[in-house]
């Protein structure tokens, strides 16, 4: 099969930096490029060791879900099988969408470099990671153009609002406040942080509220 532009794009952008391979997204999508929607959170915790993982074309096999490899099976490895609750929050925020009929999701990061802790970024041994971060999620708006991107966090859509030079809004407050716009071409739709503790501010009524915002990009995307 000839290898495309944009695959040949992320081979480059994802080989190993200060060891881990980054990790560009998480999806079921065999072809990436056909993502509708993007869920996009700060950075990932989970690094993909390149000693655990190994060769660099198998972490591109497990990206684009094949010869028996895929992005799930390999977070599945490398986190021995124990989802962190930010990815069980992200799992069942994927079920919602898909619940609606919205399928091609790609989950990703503002900044696709794995650290410990968000606040990590600042540490000076990872300025390289999160600039080659922001530079893949970048590459990745403007490759695929999805239709719609749901961040959750405030810092998440501070940095999505800074690489769009745009006014995102606020964070919801009730499970009716949901806070959805038009800007600079995509639907944004803004939810709180999936991740803990900011997430269980919210967790009794994260459900209820994200069915309310999975139809309304249900219904935009059958426009």
């Amino acid at each position: 099969m000839m290898t495309t532009q944009f695959e040949k794009t992320i081979s480059q952008l994802t080989q190993p930096l200060n060891n881990p391979y980054p990790r560009p997204w998480m999806t079921r999508l065999a072809n990436p490029m056909e993502a509708d929607v993007f869920i996009v959170g700060k950075n990932q915790r989970n690094g993909y060791e390149c000693s655990v993982l190994g060769s660099h074309s198998r972490h591109m096999d497990a990206l684009f879900n094949r010869n028996s490899e895929s992005c799930r099976q390999m977070y599945d490895e490398i986190t021995g099988g124990k989802a962190s609750p930010t990815r069980k929050n992200t799992d069942r925020s994927t079920q919602i969408l898909k619940s609606d009929g919205v399928n091609r999701i790609l989950e990703t990061n503002v900044i696709c470099y794995s650290t410990p802790m968000s606040a990590d970024l600042r540490l000076s041994g990872h300025l390289g990671g999160s600039k080659r971060g922001e530079e893949i999620f970048r590459y990745l708006l403007e490759a695929i153009k999805p239709k719609v991107m749901m961040v959750h966090g405030a810092g998440s859509r501070n940095k999505l609002a800074s690489i769009l030079d745009a006014d995102l809004g606020r964070e919801p407050q009730s499970v009716e406040d949901v806070q959805i716009s038009e800007v600079s071409g995509f639907l944004i739709a803004v939810i709180p942080s999936l991740a803990p503790p900011a997430f269980n501010k919210w967790s009794p009524w994260f459900e209820e509220h994200l069915k309310l915002v999975s139809a309304e990009i249900a219904r935009y995307l059958t426009q």
